[in-house]
């Protein structure tokens, strides 16, 4: 991953790239939206405040939400909260903001509208990250945290889409060796030790007790790579303007969330009034073609030890699901994601629930073993 010096990094860049930059103006202005109001077929409102600069009337900006959303539109009115027209909205008034060309479905509660298009305003996002879905959410963070789908958006993105900047030093000797580049540490007022992470070069900036250092472009993957490495206490976000801290914990808890969506793992919680039983088919009724393609997969997968089968019975609903225990070295959701892959051309419309025999007692003494690794196997 390239590194570039603080004060220097825009110098050798070309006319055409400085021209780009010069749109950005900081602190770029973003609104969170709060409610979405449908005013007729073909115009939608949405309320929230204004953050980081004046919003005016006729004013170009951009929806940005989940996946990457990004809808160019335009400020066709600004109103108060009496609905009386207003030419501009200062920075901390609560606006209604009637946008063009877009409809109620296309607005989400919690999208952001910004001056800044996160798709097209950065030089280059791999190298100096400009974030403002992000930037306008965490403007929000502190007096919407008790919202669980704000806060679950909110750590999403950083999990998935964000990318930071974030100061560091190479260890005498070893400039050239990425592997063993030292990172900088801000204590915060608890005293403990946090990354620093920035979501552009303006919140860097702001921080002017800050020793010059190199800067490297993080991703969700490199700080999770930090955390494991160095004696961190957790990520810190924007320490001079919102001051955002997300744990270690928190962060090992969205790592894991993130792998088990990547293994296009879904966890479900079995309804308590629903019940359930549990059933083993007769012997010519049993799944003989998805037994036969997951134990080929399994002889490939050294962390899979056994596995059994059984029927999960809703007879609320009269559905029946596939069960399958594993047996594994390690809980991991590669391990689970790789069964799903390889039992999917064969579940015959029926939902497949997979289990840790580690977390199942003795349930499995009831069903079908199907597999089991041999000692003379080699992987």
């Amino acid at each position: 991953m390239g590194l570039f010096d603080k004060k220097n990094n825009k110098v050798e860049r070309n006319e055409e790239e400085q021209q780009v930059d010069a749109k950005i103006k900081y602190p770029f202005l973003t609104i969170l939206v709060e409610e979405v109001l449908s005013m007729t077929s073909t115009e939608v409102s949405i309320i929230g405040n204004v953050r980081g600069d004046t919003l005016t009337s006729g004013q170009e900006l951009y929806l940005l939400g989940r996946n990457n959303k990004s809808i160019k539109t335009k400020a066709l009115r600004v109103e108060d909260t009496l609905m009386s027209k207003m030419p501009k909205a200062e920075v901390g008034e609560n606006v209604s903001v009637v946008l063009e060309g877009l409809r109620q479905s296309d607005v989400d509660k919690f999208d952001v509208l910004s001056a800044v298009n996160s798709l097209d305003a950065e030089v280059d996002p791999s190298t100096e990250p400009v974030n403002p879905y992000l930037t306008g959410m965490l403007r929000e963070a502190k007096r919407l945290q008790e919202e669980k789908d704000f806060m679950g958006r909110l750590v999403e993105n950083i999990a998935t889409e964000a990318k930071f900047l974030s100061p560091c030093m190479h260890q005498p000797g070893n400039e050239e060796d990425e592997s063993k580049v030292g990172v900088a540490l801000l204590r915060g007022k608890d005293g403990k030790n946090y990354l620093a992470a920035f979501t552009d070069s303006h919140e860097l900036e702001l921080m002017d007790d800050l020793p010059e250092k190199l800067i490297q472009p993080i991703d969700f993957a490199r700080i999770m790579l930090i955390i494991k490495q160095a004696p961190v206490d957790g990520l810190l976000i924007n320490p001079k303007t919102e001051g955002f801290v997300i744990t270690t914990t928190l962060l090992e808890a969205l790592s894991m969330h993130k792998r088990k969506i990547n293994s296009h793992i879904r966890e479900q919680k079995l309804d308590p009034q629903q019940p359930v039983m549990l059933a083993v088919p007769k012997e010519e009724n049993l799944p003989k073609d998805l037994f036969d393609a997951l134990s080929e997969h399994m002889k490939k997968e050294p962390r899979i030890l056994r596995a059994w089968y059984g029927l999960m019975v809703f007879p609320k609903d009269e559905t029946k699901s596939h069960l399958i225990i594993i047996d594994t070295l390690e809980e991991a959701p590669e391990v689970f994601g790789g069964v799903g892959d390889a039992a999917r051309p064969f579940l015959n419309d029926m939902q497949l629930n997979m289990q840790a025999a580690a977390r199942v007692g003795q349930m499995t003494e009831n069903l079908v073993l199907f597999y089991e690794r041999a000692d003379d196997i080699v992987v």
